[in-house]
């Protein structure tokens, strides 16, 4: 009761006091870094910067940066987990002159309360860097200094960059990332002066990521993307000249979306834009909302366009090809786009090249929204919250040194937490060896500290491959309540091949209604499952090196998870964005980033009902890497997977062979009879493909959906790159052959539904033939299952997926309906829309 009453009295008092990140005690360690004196917080005023606007804080805010033998600065290191920093800026205007250079691993946190300023001063000068802040400036060389897609843990959020007195050309921040990266709640003020050339973010590499809540003011460009793949959600621009430079992409996911008086909104006019997919948004008095390449007589599938819920007020020109207007707006009112597509379709055969506003290929899964929008939520950061609030795990009593069982003391923390009304169970940067579960009742708010805040699986309790155990437990299974947790990682160390990294228990607190205004739903930001390739986690190249000359090989001590994300059955109600559940592929520590062999069964498991998954990546897992089994009601986001690098050695399911019927796990052997194999991939009579190249079956699903529905998927980016590790699989030449098939969808009980006829189309395996369609059936019959009034035919709507290496793109019921060749786009294969 003493705790709760300070914590009560803390927060009346939070007005007066600054933002609790720089009043706090921090004790936050990097647990495998050698200099045992090495600072995770720094805060830019201790290191000499003073925030006034008229000093120069170049020097004082690098140094902040850079100290402590950290990886960047120089050609010397690609990448360490043993060097991870929170940089703080406290309130002010910090005058820059010339680039200041992030490094590896860094989270940038400004005051939210009054977020601090970098301004770039009249005379600033770039030294081989681009922008006020680079994050991966290049060398001498030409390359980037880190390879941009394995750049992944680091943040940057609560800044103002200002380049407005900057002349010439200039970005505010350079940001070729990949997954677990972000940036958040930033403004951008960019000169719009004719004669200069600014950007707010000028992004041309990676495999990402997130970015949320920014705000962009004038520019040449607003932001330059380009990138593999990337979700952006609440992006507002203002008096820019063209908002959005799209320069290339295999999938974008964009939510949100708010441009206001520039000439262009989304400049797509790039041959090397995969797809784009916008939703939720809103054009006000531009010119022209989109531009485009992709004409009338576009013959493959780039530029592939998806759109739904936006609004175009005073916009002439909604979409503009190369030979003019493609789609008219309304100069002085409002057209309202409830749903466009423009690119392949199956529905479920196919493929026909559509470009129509037909409404039934865009339900409104009511469930999942919230005043007409997919519902959204921004990560926590507790502004108004008192120092006082925050309960940290090593004053519990947890050591975080990767050695100690530290078991115990978060068990109690959390439980204290959950007791404590307004407490937020802080995690200290450091590795919390863990060796039975840890509870996270519901209640929680935690949060971790420089994405760096790790707890680590290990011992006998999470090593039987036939007894799986969770590590960390939200919720114990029928428990109701909600949690926020953010900035976390979930981890094992050796041989754990009975781990559950995460298992969600928690249903929504019981209530009259279900929308999400009156039950809101718990929310996971940046809780990562990181297995294997990082120092402490004896997963690394002398422990797991690859074994491509030796046949069905697996190392026991290297077989490190069961399952890496679980939603039980009866569980849900979970909004989860930026999450990245990776199997190391290569030792994040080697400076050669020599890969490694690392064996987790499962990726990412949703039995539940009412999930968001946004932004989110699931990679190198042996089964799968996502799978909604009877789930209910799923959004997701621009997900993205890849198949593990050593398949189809060994072949999946080895080594976990034991197949749980369950947890709908895949059974290869039977699965894989169903694939009909010749010498072209070629469409047959019934629609079904026949498999060219003979491509290996016994390989890891990207996705898999089985008996579920209401599930909505807004891009996704399922990638097979290698067999054994080779490469030479996921290339044209070689008839993308990495893999027979990539994406499941369908009953549980294959052959039991889901007829597969469809209208009269083209059944060669060349171009696709227009089909532009006005008026279909609707989605779901007139039956019903009895009193709960929902329909009889479940729906799956995937909208922009894009595929690498898999012969397949979509297989349905046993059936293999989309061919690569038929998609040709990028090095990614597209197509704009798949329903059953």
């Amino acid at each position: 009761m003493r705790l709760k009453a300070i914590v009560l009295a803390a927060l009346a008092s939070v007005a007066s006091a600054a933002y609790w990140m720089e009043e706090m005690q921090h004790q936050g360690v990097a647990s495998f870094n050698p200099d045992k004196s090495y600072q995770v917080f720094r805060n830019v005023k201790a290191h000499g910067a003073k925030g006034d606007g008229v000093t120069d804080d170049t020097i004082a805010i690098n140094n902040a940066i850079s100290s402590g033998n950290r990886c960047g600065g120089g050609p010397f290191c690609n990448g360490t987990t043993t060097t991870p920093a929170v940089v703080y800026f406290p309130a002010g205007t910090y005058l820059v002159t010339t680039n200041i250079i992030n490094y590896y691993y860094t989270q940038i946190i400004g005051d939210p309360t009054s977020m601090p300023v970098i301004k770039g001063s009249p005379n600033f000068q770039s030294y081989g860097g681009i922008g006020l802040i680079d994050s991966n400036p290049y060398l001498n060389s030409g390359t980037l200094q880190f390879k941009a897609t394995n750049v992944f843990f680091r943040q940057i959020r609560n800044l103002v960059f200002d380049t407005t007195d900057v002349p010439g050309t200039v970005a505010g921040l350079h940001w070729p990332s990949s997954q677990a990266t972000s940036i958040q709640n930033c403004i951008f003020k960019l000169s719009s002066r004719p004669e200069d050339d600014h950007t707010g973010i000028f992004m041309e590499e990676g495999s990402g990521g997130m970015l949320a809540d920014l705000v962009f003011y004038g520019g040449k460009q607003g932001a330059q993307f380009g990138n593999q793949q990337y979700t952006m959600r609440n992006l507002t621009f203002y008096g820019s000249k063209t908002a959005i430079m799209q320069l290339w992409n295999w999938g974008w996911t964009y939510k949100s979306l708010n441009i206001y008086d520039c000439e262009v909104g989304i400049n797509m006019s790039s041959n090397a834009v995969g797809s784009v997919t916008l939703l939720d948004s809103r054009f006000v008095n531009v010119q022209t909302a989109m531009t485009t390449f992709r004409g009338a007589s576009h013959v493959n599938s780039t530029g592939s366009l998806v759109v739904e819920n936006v609004d175009y007020v005073n916009v002439p020109t909604v979409l503009q090809g190369p030979d003019g207007p493609l789609l008219k707006g309304n100069p002085s009112g409002l057209v309202h786009d409830a749903g466009y597509a423009r690119g392949n379709t199956y529905t479920p055969n196919g493929p026909r090249e559509y470009e129509d506003r037909d409404q039934v290929y865009f339900p409104q899964p009511t469930t999942l929204k919230q005043n007409g929008k997919f519902y959204e939520r921004s990560k926590p950061q507790y502004e108004s919250y008192a120092t006082y609030a925050f309960l940290s795990a090593r004053s519990y009593g947890a050591v975080g040194d990767g050695i100690t069982d530290d078991t115990a003391a978060l068990n109690h923390l959390f439980q204290t937490a959950a007791n404590t009304q307004g407490a937020v169970a802080y995690i200290d940067a450091g590795y919390y060896k863990v060796t039975d579960t840890i509870h996270i009742p519901g209640g929680v708010r935690a949060v971790g500290e420089a994405m760096a805040a790790v707890i680590l699986g290990a011992g006998p309790k999470f090593a039987d491959i036939n007894a799986p155990q969770a590590v960390v437990q939200i919720g114990t299974p029928g428990e109701a309540g909600r949690v926020e947790l953010s900035d976390i990682i979930v981890s094992t160390q050796g041989g754990t091949a009975g781990a559950v990294l995460i298992q969600y228990n928690l249903n929504p607190p019981a209530g009259p209604s279900s929308t999400v205004a009156e039950m809101p739903p718990s929310g996971l930001w940046d809780v990562h499952t990181r297995i294997g390739g990082f120092a402490g986690s004896n997963l690394q190249l002398a422990d797991c090196l690859k074994t491509p000359d030796a046949a069905v090989h697996a190392d026991a001590k290297c077989t490190s998870a069961w399952l890496s994300f679980h939603v039980t059955k009866k569980a849900g109600n979970v909004y989860v964005e930026n999450s990245w559940f990776w199997v190391a592929d290569h030792d994040i520590e080697d400076f050669n980033n020599t890969q490694i062999s690392v064996f987790a069964g499962r990726g990412v498991l949703v039995e539940g009902k009412r999930v968001w998954l946004v932004g989110t990546s699931s990679e190198h897992h042996t089964l799968y890497q996502y799978q909604l089994l009877n789930a209910t009601d799923v959004f997701m986001g621009q997900a993205q997977t890849e198949t593990p690098y050593y398949q189809p050695n060994p072949p999946a399911p080895f080594p976990f062979t034991r197949i749980d019927t369950t947890l709908g796990d895949p059974d290869f052997h039977t699965d894989c009879q169903s694939v009909q194999y010749g010498a072209n991939t070629t469409i047959n009579s019934d629609g079904s493909l026949t498999l060219g190249g003979n491509p290996a079956c016994a390989m890891a699903w990207g996705l898999r959906i089985l008996g579920s529905k209401n599930v909505v998927i807004f891009g996704a980016g399922l990638y097979s790159f290698f067999n054994n590790y080779n490469v030479n699989c996921s290339t044209l030449r070689s008839g993308e052959n990495c893999q027979a098939r990539i994406f499941w969808a369908g009953p549980l009980n294959p052959g039991s539904g889901f007829s597969t006829s469809t209208p009269p189309r083209d059944t060669g395996a060349g171009n696709p033939g227009k089909f532009v369609m006005s008026h279909r059936p609707p989605f779901h019959s007139n039956k019903t299952t009895g009193s709960t009034g929902e329909t009889a035919d479940p729906w799956v709507q995937v909208y922009n997926l894009n595929t690498v290496g898999s012969v397949s793109m979509i297989t349905r019921d046993s059936k293999d309906l989309a061919g690569w060749n038929q998609n040709l786009a990028t090095f990614a294969n597209t197509l704009a829309l798949f329903h059953y």
